[in-house]
C-alpha cells in the first residue's frame, strides 16, 4: 500500500491545475462602467469607471485627520474614479490608462458600455471589434446609447446607489416594471448585427432635472446632510440602427411597441378610459405576454401577422366602474386590446415609413419559413420591409380587479 500511496500522490500532483491566471484583487482596478465617444483628430476618447472597494464600504472617508490627508473633514470620498483617454483605438486608449492608474484595469466585473450619440451615428463595426475579442468583457454586459457627454453621465452624483455604474445596472434590473425601454447585452447586440433579417436596438441612458430639488432658494438642508442631485440619470427610449449606425431613436410608447412584438413584455402599466366614457382612467398592470409571428407570401406581397396574448390586473380606477358586471370587464379588455395596437402600430410606423429599419425581426421569420425566397428577397429586404402588411391580433384577459368591487365614492 505505501508502494503505491507515493505514485499516486504525485500523478495528483502532476494532474492538478495550479492557478497560473490568479490575480490579487488589492493590485486591480475593477473597471464598472465604459465610455466611448469622438475626440479631435479622428480619435475616440475612452472613460472608465473605477471603483474603490475602500469608500464604498465606508472605509475611505473624505475627513483628513492629524495626518494632513488633504481631505474635507464631514465629506465622504467618491466610491469611484473615472479615468479618460485618447487613442487611434480603443485599444491604444486602455494602455494609454495604465500610465495613471496604479492598479491593473480589471473588466470581468464590467456591467456597461456607453456609446455616445455621436459615436453611434458614425458607425460602431471597428469599435465593438475589442469587446468581442477581449476575453474579460463578458457577452451579458449591457450595451446602452449615452446623450450627452460621458464624463457627465459617469459622474451624475446618486444617494441609493453612489456609482452611476450600479444606478444604471439597478435600473436595468427593474426594467418590467415599465417595459417602456428596450435594453441590450452585448452578445444579443452583436448577433442582430451579424443576422440577416433584423436589426439591433438598444436603450438609451441620459442625465434628466430632478423633479425632487425644491424650488425655493432659500431651500436648505440640515446641518451635514448632502442637497438633492441636481439630475438623475434616466433610461429614456430607444435607440434603433441600420446595420452598425444609429438611424433614430424611439420613444417611451414606440418602445413598448417594439417589445410587444419582439415578446418582451414582461410587466408595466396600460391606462385606458373608463367604459362610461367620463374621462376618467382606468390603469391596468401586465402580467406577462405571449407574441408569435406568422409570415405570410401571398400574390408577391408579404403579410406578418403579429399575435400577442396578454394577461393583466385591475390597479387603480379614477373613477365610478361597476366591476361586478362582465360587460364592464369585457369593455375593459377591449379597450386594453386597442390600446396594445395603438402602441405596436406607433412602432412600426416609425420603423417602417420614417427609419426603414427592421428591429422587429420580421426579415428573420420569413428566412425561417420560406428559406428559397429569402436568397431573392434579403437584397432588397430594407426595400420590401417598408411594405410588409402587419395585421395584428390582441387578446387580452383581466385576471383580478382586487378586493374592492367598486371604487370609493363620497356621499
Amino acid at each position: 500500500m505505501n508502494r503505491l500511496i507515493i505514485p499516486v500522490l504525485l500523478l495528483v500532483l502532476i494532474f492538478t491545475p495550479a492557478c497560473w491566471d490568479l490575480r490579487e484583487v488589492e493590485r486591480l482596478g475593477i473597471i464598472m462602467a465604459i465610455g466611448l465617444e469622438p475626440a479631435p483628430q479622428n480619435k475616440i476618447r475612452v472613460t472608465l469607471q473605477n471603483v474603490i472597494p475602500s469608500a464604498m464600504t465606508g472605509g475611505g472617508s473624505g475627513g483628513g485627520g492629524g495626518g494632513g490627508g488633504g481631505g474635507t473633514a464631514g465629506i465622504a470620498a467618491k466610491p469611484y474614479r473615472n479615468l479618460s483617454a485618447e487613442g487611434d483605438t480603443v485599444f491604444e486608449a486602455l494602455r494609454k490608462l495604465s500610465r495613471e492608474s496604479p492598479r491593473q484595469l480589471f473588466f470581468a466585473h464590467n456591467q456597461v458600455i456607453i456609446l455616445s450619440e455621436e459615436l453611434a451615428r458614425e458607425g460602431l463595426e471597428e469599435i465593438i471589434d475589442i469587446f468581442e475579442r477581449n476575453p474579460q468583457i463578458r457577452r451579458t454586459t449591457w450595451m446602452l446609447v449615452g446623450r450627452g457627454e460621458m464624463a457627465h453621465l459617469l459622474d451624475v452624483p446618486g444617494r441609493i446607489e453612489s456609482s452611476p455604474s450600479q444606478r444604471i445596472f439597478g435600473i436595468i434590473n427593474e426594467r418590467d416594471l415599465t417595459s417602456q425601454y428596450a435594453v441590450q447585452s452585448l452578445g444579443d447586440f452583436i448577433e442582430q448585427m451579424e443576422i440577416e433579417g433584423t436589426q439591433p436596438y438598444t436603450a438609451v441612458v441620459e442625465a434628466v432635472p430632478n423633479q425632487a430639488v425644491p424650488t425655493e432658494t432659500q431651500h436648505s438642508t440640515a446641518e451635514g446632510q448632502a442637497m438633492e442631485p441636481r439630475h438623475n440619470l434616466e433610461l429614456n427610449g430607444t435607440a434603433v440602427f441600420r446595420l452598425d449606425k444609429l438611424a433614430g431613436f424611439l420613444n417611451l410608447k414606440e418602445s413598448r411597441g417594439l417589445l410587444w412584438v419582439r415578446g418582451k413584455v414582461n410587466g408595466g402599466v396600460i391606462e385606458v378610459p373608463t367604459p362610461d366614457e367620463s374621462g376618467k382612467l382606468v390603469s391596468l398592470e401586465i402580467l406577462r405576454s405571449k407574441t408569435k409571428l406568422q409570415p405570410e407570401i401571398r400574390d408577391g406581397r408579404i403579410l406578418m401577422t403579429v399575435d400577442v396574448e396578454v394577461e393583466s390586473n385591475l390597479g387603480e380606477t379614477t373613477g365610478p366602474v361597476d366591476l361586478t358586471k362582465p360587460e364592464v370587464i369585457n369593455k375593459l379588455e377591449a379597450l386594453q386590446a386597442d390600446a396594445v395596437r395603438d402602441e405596436i402600430e406607433s412602432a412600426l410606423a416609425k420603423a417602417q415609413q420614417e427609419y426603414g429599419v427592421d428591429v422587429f425581426g420580421f426579415g428573420e421569420t420569413v428566412h425561417r419559413k420560406y428559406p428559397r425566397e429569402w436568397k431573392e428577397m434579403k437584397k432588397k429586404w430594407p426595400e420590401l420591409f417598408s411594405g410588409v402588411q402587419v395585421e395584428m391580433m390582441v387578446d387580452t384577459k383581466i385576471r383580478r380587479t382586487g378586493l374592492v368591487s367598486n371604487p370609493v365614492e363620497s356621499k
